[in-house]
Protein backbone atom coordinates (compact mmCIF):
# COMPACT_ATOMS: atom_id res chain seq x y z
CA UNK A 1 0.00 0.00 0.00
CA UNK A 2 1.42 2.99 -0.96
CA UNK A 3 1.46 6.40 0.91
CA UNK A 4 -1.35 7.87 -0.56
CA UNK A 5 -3.56 5.05 -0.26
CA UNK A 6 -2.70 4.99 3.27
CA UNK A 7 -3.79 8.41 3.67
CA UNK A 8 -6.84 7.93 1.86
CA UNK A 9 -8.16 5.18 3.75
CA UNK A 10 -7.58 7.17 6.72
CA UNK A 11 -8.73 10.41 5.94
CA UNK A 12 -11.63 8.52 4.74
CA UNK A 13 -12.67 7.33 8.42
CA UNK A 14 -12.55 10.98 9.76
CA UNK A 15 -15.09 12.82 7.26
CA UNK A 16 -18.21 12.28 9.16
CA UNK A 17 -15.97 13.71 12.45
CA UNK A 18 -17.50 15.60 15.28
CA UNK A 19 -14.92 17.98 16.56
CA UNK A 20 -17.65 20.05 17.39
CA UNK A 21 -16.51 20.02 21.34
CA UNK A 22 -13.01 20.00 20.99
CA UNK A 23 -10.96 23.06 21.71
CA UNK A 24 -8.07 23.56 18.66
CA UNK A 25 -5.15 21.55 18.23
CA UNK A 26 -3.39 19.21 15.70
CA UNK A 27 -1.12 16.44 15.58
CA UNK A 28 1.13 15.09 12.96
CA UNK A 29 1.62 11.49 11.85
CA UNK A 30 4.23 10.07 10.25
CA UNK A 31 4.05 6.45 8.97
CA UNK A 32 6.98 4.17 9.70
CA UNK A 33 6.61 2.07 7.49
CA UNK A 34 9.73 0.75 4.75
CA UNK A 35 6.99 0.57 1.74
CA UNK A 36 4.50 3.68 3.44
CA UNK A 37 6.47 6.06 4.90
CA UNK A 38 4.81 9.99 4.75
CA UNK A 39 3.37 12.15 6.86
CA UNK A 40 -0.23 14.07 7.53
CA UNK A 41 -1.68 15.95 9.96
CA UNK A 42 -5.00 16.27 11.37
CA UNK A 43 -6.26 20.18 12.75
CA UNK A 44 -9.08 20.52 15.06
CA UNK A 45 -9.68 24.27 14.58
CA UNK A 46 -12.95 26.01 15.60
CA UNK A 47 -14.90 23.05 15.99
CA UNK A 48 -13.75 21.24 12.02
CA UNK A 49 -11.38 18.54 11.56
CA UNK A 50 -8.85 18.97 8.61
CA UNK A 51 -6.82 15.93 7.73
CA UNK A 52 -4.44 16.87 4.88
CA UNK A 53 -1.50 15.44 3.75
CA UNK A 54 1.57 17.70 4.71
CA UNK A 55 3.66 18.32 7.55
CA UNK A 56 2.24 20.89 10.55
CA UNK A 57 5.36 22.12 12.72
CA UNK A 58 3.27 23.78 15.04
CA UNK A 59 1.38 20.82 16.25
CA UNK A 60 0.37 19.67 20.41
CA UNK A 61 1.58 16.29 19.75
CA UNK A 62 3.70 13.97 16.96
CA UNK A 63 2.70 10.36 16.28
CA UNK A 64 4.93 8.18 14.42
CA UNK A 65 3.26 4.87 13.86
CA UNK A 66 3.49 1.69 11.47
CA UNK A 67 -0.02 1.86 8.68
CA UNK A 68 -1.27 -0.98 10.34
CA UNK A 69 -0.86 0.00 14.36
CA UNK A 70 -2.55 3.62 13.34
CA UNK A 71 -5.41 1.51 11.51
CA UNK A 72 -6.10 -1.10 14.66
CA UNK A 73 -5.99 2.65 16.91
CA UNK A 74 -8.36 4.25 14.73
CA UNK A 75 -10.83 1.07 14.51
CA UNK A 76 -10.92 0.36 18.09
CA UNK A 77 -8.97 -2.65 18.15
CA UNK A 78 -5.93 -1.60 20.08
CA UNK A 79 -4.99 1.17 22.30
CA UNK A 80 -2.60 3.78 21.93
CA UNK A 81 -0.43 2.60 24.92
CA UNK A 82 -0.44 -0.61 23.74
CA UNK A 83 0.86 0.53 20.20
CA UNK A 84 3.54 2.26 22.03
CA UNK A 85 4.18 -0.71 24.51
CA UNK A 86 4.64 -2.82 21.57
CA UNK A 87 6.69 -0.71 20.02
CA UNK A 88 5.14 0.08 16.79
CA UNK A 89 4.32 3.76 17.99
CA UNK A 90 5.76 6.12 19.16
CA UNK A 91 4.56 9.66 20.82
CA UNK A 92 6.24 13.26 21.08
CA UNK A 93 3.89 15.89 22.94
CA UNK A 94 0.56 15.37 24.19
CA UNK A 95 -0.83 12.19 23.44
CA UNK A 96 -4.23 13.36 24.86
CA UNK A 97 -4.50 15.12 21.71
CA UNK A 98 -4.43 11.86 19.59
CA UNK A 99 -6.35 10.20 21.42
CA UNK A 100 -9.20 13.30 21.17
CA UNK A 101 -8.36 13.46 17.54
CA UNK A 102 -9.06 9.68 17.22
CA UNK A 103 -12.46 9.81 19.08
CA UNK A 104 -14.26 13.07 16.65
CA UNK A 105 -15.03 9.81 14.44
CA UNK A 106 -18.54 9.12 14.53
CA UNK A 107 -19.25 5.50 16.64
CA UNK A 108 -19.96 3.41 13.28
CA UNK A 109 -19.04 0.28 15.15
CA UNK A 110 -21.12 1.24 17.82
CA UNK A 111 -24.66 0.76 16.31
CA UNK A 112 -23.59 -2.79 15.39
CA UNK A 113 -22.31 -3.00 19.31
CA UNK A 114 -25.47 -2.02 20.28
CA UNK A 115 -26.97 -4.59 18.19
CA UNK A 116 -25.59 -7.26 19.54
CA UNK A 117 -26.49 -6.08 23.02
CA UNK A 118 -30.33 -5.44 21.82
CA UNK A 119 -31.11 -9.27 22.52
CA UNK A 120 -30.18 -9.34 25.84
CA UNK A 121 -32.52 -6.30 26.00
CA UNK A 122 -35.36 -7.83 24.00
CA UNK A 123 -35.19 -10.66 26.20
CA UNK A 124 -35.31 -8.73 29.01
CA UNK A 125 -38.42 -7.01 27.96
CA UNK A 126 -40.33 -10.06 27.19
CA UNK A 127 -39.68 -11.54 30.37
CA UNK A 128 -41.12 -8.58 31.71
CA UNK A 129 -43.61 -8.37 29.27
CA UNK A 130 -44.69 -12.07 29.93
CA UNK A 131 -44.70 -11.62 33.63
CA UNK A 132 -46.67 -7.67 33.66
CA UNK A 133 -49.53 -9.62 31.35
CA UNK A 134 -50.02 -12.23 34.12
CA UNK A 135 -50.17 -9.82 36.66
CA UNK A 136 -52.99 -7.70 35.19
CA UNK A 137 -54.98 -10.49 33.78
CA UNK A 138 -55.02 -11.93 37.54
CA UNK A 139 -55.69 -8.14 39.08
CA UNK A 140 -58.58 -8.38 35.94
CA UNK A 141 -60.17 -11.12 37.34
CA UNK A 142 -60.00 -10.39 40.89
CA UNK A 143 -61.23 -7.01 40.26
CA UNK A 144 -65.20 -7.82 39.40
CA UNK A 145 -64.79 -10.17 42.02
CA UNK A 146 -63.93 -8.19 44.81
CA UNK A 147 -66.19 -5.52 43.47
CA UNK A 148 -69.42 -7.95 43.41
CA UNK A 149 -68.37 -8.95 47.22
CA UNK A 150 -68.57 -4.64 48.60
CA UNK A 151 -71.79 -4.29 46.62
CA UNK A 152 -73.26 -7.35 48.45
CA UNK A 153 -71.59 -5.98 51.80
CA UNK A 154 -73.39 -2.43 50.66
CA UNK A 155 -76.70 -2.90 50.26
CA UNK A 156 -79.50 -1.73 52.55
CA UNK A 157 -80.88 -4.50 55.21
CA UNK A 158 -84.03 -6.18 54.08
CA UNK A 159 -87.03 -4.09 55.53
CA UNK A 160 -88.57 -7.19 58.45
CA UNK A 161 -92.04 -7.14 56.79
CA UNK A 162 -89.80 -8.61 53.66
CA UNK A 163 -88.13 -11.23 56.39
CA UNK A 164 -91.36 -12.58 57.75
CA UNK A 165 -92.73 -13.08 54.16
CA UNK A 166 -89.81 -14.80 53.29
CA UNK A 167 -89.86 -17.27 56.09
CA UNK A 168 -90.97 -20.41 55.66
CA UNK A 169 -94.87 -21.15 56.97
CA UNK A 170 -94.62 -25.09 57.08
CA UNK A 171 -92.99 -25.17 60.56
CA UNK A 172 -96.13 -23.95 62.37
CA UNK A 173 -98.52 -26.03 60.14
CA UNK A 174 -96.26 -28.84 61.29
CA UNK A 175 -96.26 -27.93 65.27
CA UNK A 176 -100.24 -27.58 64.67
CA UNK A 177 -100.25 -31.10 63.12
CA UNK A 178 -98.42 -31.91 65.74
CA UNK A 179 -100.66 -31.31 68.41
CA UNK A 180 -103.85 -32.00 66.94
CA UNK A 181 -102.33 -35.51 66.38
CA UNK A 182 -101.88 -35.76 70.43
Amino acid sequence: MTFEQAFLKVKKKFEQADASGLSDFAVQVTFTDEDCGGTFYAEVKNGKLSVEPYDYYDNNAVLNISKSALLAFIAGRTSLDKAVAGGEAHVQGDASKITDWKNTIKKAPAKKTAAKKAPAKKTAAKKTTKTTPAKTTTAKAAAPAAKAEKTEEKKPPAPAAAKAAAKPTAKPAAKASAKTTK
